[in-house]
């Protein structure tokens, strides 16, 4: 019984640290960020925090999504390089399951690199309805089917199948011990209430593993192990970054990295693809130094790009950002159900000034944005469309002559003005 603490315990470890801020001279904070050697542990940031929390990687097997009552989901562990079969589309066959049939299971699962949610993964791949199960509409339970068989690096294989989701989960295991399968296992999670994506479990411990994942609200890039499909020719894992579905992300290529100057990429290249950062900052070694990555995270803006990569034996991924919310100038609306800004401010030599809008809560009239000199008169206005999400409206004011003026937005009955500067 100690032993089994003292392994959790262990297990559970993790190390929390916020980054000195150090800022160069265009204002953008250094973070030294290590996954460890052999990219042993997997590390979460906070871009507002300026915080890291590092916890190992390999003390799970499954990740059981437990967000809501109804909205579910389950994630292998890539850092085991666990490949997942599906062995049988019927839970009668569960005793008669035998790794000699290998190769007649079809092509493995993995997790989803390419998906827009944290939580689908590779069990959703399978053939039921809901990859794993079907829904019943007489309990509104998420009802198992597949027997799938989990094959490791090392050899050994774990044979699984999720029974029921109703706020949580039960399934059942049975591990392979080189001869036959050991007796098998029936475990029941709940969702609980602590305030993270997933709930955790081992197969080695034959329990959840805790506190191996700060709050959804606390982080914003996860580095870790996932696999994709390399270069059109075969899944493989690579080290990268996974993004809290919080935040959308804009890549740009080619763009100056270190640089105060910058146009923000319009709306439609912002991504909630999970691995829109992933791994394409890195080529086979070093960094790319024409890659930079545009975050927005709530009305804040990031801009942000890597400046070393120690690969495999020290897992060491260096990155500047910075905030360029206060360059942009974005401001929420009095009613908040908006948030704009304009930039660049002041403007460069052709004077076209684009306009941010973040619309939160769609309102029933249209919006609008105006442009007055200082003696109060209107000198240039026009409908803002009325949708809801992240947009930018380009305005041609060339022909204003070079001075200080006020732009007003309007939308759902409030309005906001900002000073501009026309060079």
């Amino acid at each position: 019984m100690k032993t089994k603490l003292l392994l959790a315990s262990i297990l559970a470890f993790s190390v929390q640290q916020t980054v000195l801020a150090q800022t160069d001279a265009n204002g953008y904070t250094q973070v030294d960020l290590s996954m460890g050697s052999g990219y042993q542990n997997r590390v979460f940031f906070s871009l507002p925090a300026n915080n890291i929390v590092s916890q190992p990687a390999n003390s799970w097997d499954v990740a059981f999504f437990r967000n809501s009552a109804m909205n579910f989901g389950t994630r292998i562990n890539d850092a085991k390089d666990i490949s997942v079969y599906q062995a049988s589309n019927n839970l009668a066959d569960w005793d008669n399951i035998n790794i000699a049939n290998e190769s007649t299971w079809g092509d493995p699962f993995y997790n989803p690199d390419q998906a827009t949610s944290i939580q689908e993964g590779a069990f959703e791949q399978g053939s039921a309805p809901y990859g794993w199960g079907q829904y019943n509409g007489a309990t509104h339970h998420v009802e198992g089917s597949i027997i799938f068989v989990l094959k490791y690096a090392n050899g050994t294989y774990v044979k699984f199948a999720l029974l029921d989701y109703f706020g949580g989960y039960t399934f059942k295991y049975s591990k392979w011990n080189g001869t036959t399968w050991d007796a098998t296992q029936t475990k029941t999670l709940a969702n609980g209430t602590d305030d993270a994506y997933f709930n955790y479990f081992s197969f080695t411990t034959n329990d959840k593993v805790a506190n191996l994942e700060p709050a959804k609200t606390s982080w914003d890039l996860m580095f870790t192990k996932y696999y994709t499909f390399y270069n059109n020719i075969m899944m493989y894992p690579l080290s990268g970054v996974i993004q809290n579905p919080s935040i959308t992300v804009a890549k740009v290529q080619p763009e100056a990295q270190a640089t105060s100057t910058f146009a923000l990429p319009g709306s439609t290249a912002f991504s909630n693809k999970i691995t829109s950062i992933g791994h394409s900052w890195k080529p086979v070694s070093g960094v790319y130094s024409d890659v930079v990555y545009y975050i927005k995270k709530g009305s804040d803006y990031y801009r942000l790009y890597f400046v070393s990569n120690g690969g495999q034996s020290t897992g060491n991924m260096y990155f500047k950002y910075k905030n360029i919310s206060g360059t942009l100038g974005v401001t929420d609306l009095a009613n908040k159900k908006a948030s704009f800004g304009i930039y660049p401010n002041p403007t460069t030599a052709d004077k076209n000034v684009t306009v941010l809008f973040d619309v939160k809560e769609k309102a029933n009239n249209k919006g609008n944005v105006e442009v007055y000199d200082l003696t109060g008169k209107k000198v240039y206005s026009a409908e803002l469309t009325n949708q809801t999400g992240f947009y930018k409206q380009d305005l041609n004011l060339s022909h204003l002559t070079s001075g200080n003026y006020l732009v007003k937005i309007t939308f759902g009955g409030s309005s906001e003005t900002k000073k501009l500067i026309i060079k």
